[in-house]
């Protein structure tokens, strides 16, 4: 069975580096590559507070898809090199990379971290620490911030 990085990112200012971490290590492995988005679902309050109506959330999810497709649609192409998939989802994106790593038989995720700490990180969680201690494959973790702390 041939090796397979999963690549989970956020389409955040830092994705681009994290999914040149993983086609790096995918080229290294001779792997074909995963570049997974999961679209969060807003949570019930917050779509209440703001009053819109669940269509209008269903026409932003297909937005948010249709966007976040095309960019990592983008990144396939600049790397005709590489065997590499797209996969575009709205839910959970902690448990949804956990999924899909195991449905695609992954043998290695690459994550970034966003490098939140103290109240955000308690409030928001980690993404990328869930992934760390769930993940039943190894992990990289590529830092938000490369300098020397």
């Amino acid at each position: 069975m041939k090796n397979k990085v999963l690549i989970a990112v956020d389409l955040s200012e830092q994705s681009g580096s994290i999914i040149e971490e993983g086609i790096t290590l995918a080229v290294k492995m001779d792997a074909s590559v995963l570049i997974s988005s999961i679209i969060p679902v807003y949570v019930d309050y917050l779509q209440s507070q703001m009053a819109l109506i669940p269509t209008q959330w269903d026409e932003i999810y297909v937005a948010q898809k249709e966007h976040a497709t095309k960019e990592l649609n983008k990144i396939k192409e600049k790397h005709p090199e590489v065997d590499i998939d797209v996969y575009v989802e709205v839910g959970n994106p902690k448990f949804d990379v956990i999924e899909k790593a195991a449905d695609a038989k992954a043998t290695y995720i690459v994550v970034g971290t966003h490098g939140r700490t103290g109240l955000s990180h308690t409030v928001m969680g980690s993404t990328a620490e869930y992934i760390v201690r769930h993940a039943t494959v190894p992990v990289m973790v590529v830092p938000m911030d490369r300098k020397e702390h």
